[in-house]
């Protein structure tokens, strides 16, 4: 009969293989991707252009159209929704060119759950692009700070990455601008929206963000909030206030998505 250090051993030998065995997997992927790119991610084809998305996919891509001017909740008009004109939220507006639709949600579940990085590029290439068109046209300014929204580490560790912190490095790159993963953390563990209702969405606890090792860089800054999709705004919102409270001078939310008045 073995001992509690031997089963322990093995508990440990397996759980040390399985975590190997994922890295490898994940090396491969983004060894791949640097390897063999120039393919559509959609049909297969050659992308023909400095994203993995040919012209024809990237234009079947659904788009934002009217949309409210600070939470950008899709709409038929063009102004301010009537949820953020009876109470203001914490940040000033959001920026996202995206509905999320097909084919957004099956690049961003790749790229989310399944870890395929260059469905994340891409996304991140549209957003970027997106904004600095905005910025040409003078309906944005740059921020001084972009932040990751956090996950928990427990989420973290199991999903091998965050999401939000792949979108930032590339916009940082590409925008050429300050990004801190350290200035905020999310000490609360709360359930994966995508399994709540509407409803349960809303009830995030006021405690949920805490400033993190590195909050001093939030003083006086204008901080962008960067994250993959929005539903209720429930997250941003709990989280700019977190921010505000810390010494940032305002929020700005930059997402990949928005979801539609359905959802």
């Amino acid at each position: 009969m073995p001992t509690r250090k031997k089963a322990l051993h093995g508990i440990v030998k397996m759980h040390t293989c399985h975590t190997h065995r994922h890295s490898l997997k994940r090396l491969f992927t983004q060894a791949n991707y640097q390897l063999l790119s120039g393919a559509c991610l959609l049909c297969g084809l050659s992308a023909g252009q400095d994203m993995d998305l040919c012209r024809a996919c990237e234009e079947s891509i659904p788009r934002l159209g009217l949309h409210c001017d600070i939470c950008a909740t899709p709409l038929k008009t063009v102004g301010i929704c009537g949820r953020c004109h009876n109470k203001r939220p914490a940040f000033s507006t959001v920026q996202t060119p995206l509905l999320y639709q097909y084919p957004v949600d099956l690049l961003l579940q790749r790229f989310k759950f399944g870890g395929q990085l260059a469905a994340g590029k891409v996304l991140s290439q549209l957003l970027t692009r997106h904004i600095r068109e905005q910025f040409d046209n003078g309906k944005c300014t740059l921020p001084d700070l972009l932040i990751p929204v956090p996950l928990h580490w427990k989420k973290r560790f199991l999903r091998g990455f965050n999401q939000s912190e792949v979108i930032t490095r590339e916009l940082s790159r590409e925008l050429k601008i300050k990004h801190c993963q350290r200035a905020v953390k999310r000490v609360i563990n709360t359930p994966a929206q995508h399994h709540l209702s509407k409803k349960e969405r809303q009830r995030l606890p006021r405690n949920t963000f805490a400033v993190g090792r590195a909050g001093k860089v939030l003083q006086g800054a204008r901080v962008v909030l960067v994250d993959d999709v929005l539903t209720t705004g429930s997250t941003v919102q709990t989280l700019s206030q977190t921010l505000l409270k810390a010494g940032a001078k305002s929020v700005e939310i930059w997402l990949l998505a928005r979801t539609p008045l359905d959802n």
